[in-house]
């Protein structure tokens, strides 16, 4: 019976790979988001490489998408799988799915973990990118198992304190996410902390019995490991708690995150007017970010 993706992930954790180089055929999509994703979760001591048979650049959608996340992979460049020295290598994973991967004839550990290449999909750019973001997350949901967190399991929740402020902001700019207002009258933060750092927060702004969820982030290092669903339902329970009749949202990358925890898409017109008034609705996200309900009574 072949092993399950999360088998394999957990056997390499176990493992300790100390040089993991990721492989596809142009290097320039996968293998780069795959490097990068790793580069931020692994350990220093660990060795993150990716290279291609037929490389060729960095795609700029996949420069894009990793951004969303924090992950800025702009020094990355595409290299030929014969540049890679076969002995530093110890683990190699391909994510080839309509092509034929490149070929390893290092000794080392393999994994095939075939996606679709992104850079084949979609009709437009808004489709493009999505898929990149798929990929992407498909890999950091991966990647998050093969080098787990030590204080994954030490997480701690809570509302944000004064001295909170700073963290929440340096941590909303650095995945491109509006800060402007963070430290006025109206936001209620929710935090997430791993011994004495920040990792995660959501905001809640209040308007009569609707609510605006907003700025739910969780550091880079740490996604795919659950954080962010538990600051949402963190969320939830505070606004179920003080008798919100509806949340609402916008966002440009997460709706697919939300339908699942049963927002629905609406039209900004059907928003209540003290929610559009807010500086979320009015400046802070651009008119192309998709609006979203959840009724909670």
């Amino acid at each position: 019976m072949t092993a399950t993706w999360r088998e394999e992930a957990e056997q390499l954790c176990a493992a300790r790979p100390r040089h993991v180089l990721f492989l596809c055929v142009a290097n320039s999509a996968r293998s780069q988001m795959a490097e990068g994703i790793a580069r931020s979760l692994a350990p220093a001591s660990v060795k993150v490489s990716s290279a291609g048979s037929q490389p060729s650049r960095l795609n700029p959608i996949a420069v894009k998408a990793m951004a969303e996340v924090g992950i800025d992979i702009t020094s990355q460049v595409s290299k030929s799988v014969e540049d890679i020295p076969p002995a530093e290598v110890d683990t190699v994973i391909t994510l080839c799915a309509e092509e034929v991967c490149p070929v390893w004839l290092g000794k080392a550990t393999r994994l095939h973990w075939g996606l679709p290449d992104p850079a084949q999909a979609g009709t437009n750019e808004a489709e493009r990118l999505q898929a990149f973001r798929d990929v992407r997350d498909e890999l950091r949901r991966r990647l998050a198992v093969v080098f787990r967190q030590p204080d994954v399991d030490a997480i701690r929740y809570g509302p944000a304190g004064a001295d909170d402020l700073g963290a929440i902001r340096a941590l909303l700019e650095r995945l491109h996410l509006p800060a402007q207002d963070v430290g006025g009258p109206r936001p209620i933060f929710l935090v997430a902390r791993a011994r004495d750092e920040l990792v995660g927060c959501v905001g809640l702004e209040r308007y009569g019995e609707d609510a605006l969820l907003r700025s739910l982030a969780v550091a880079p290092r740490l996604q795919g490991a659950g954080l962010g669903k538990a600051l949402y339902a963190q969320a939830l329970a505070e606004a179920a708690q003080s008798g919100t009749r509806a949340l609402y949202l916008l966002t440009t990358t997460a709706d697919r995150f939300f339908a699942r925890a049963g927002f629905t898409k609406i039209e900004r017109a059907s928003v209540p007017a003290a929610v559009t008034g807010s500086e979320e609705f009015r400046s802070l996200c651009p008119a192309s970010a998709v609006c979203m309900v959840k009724h909670l009574k």
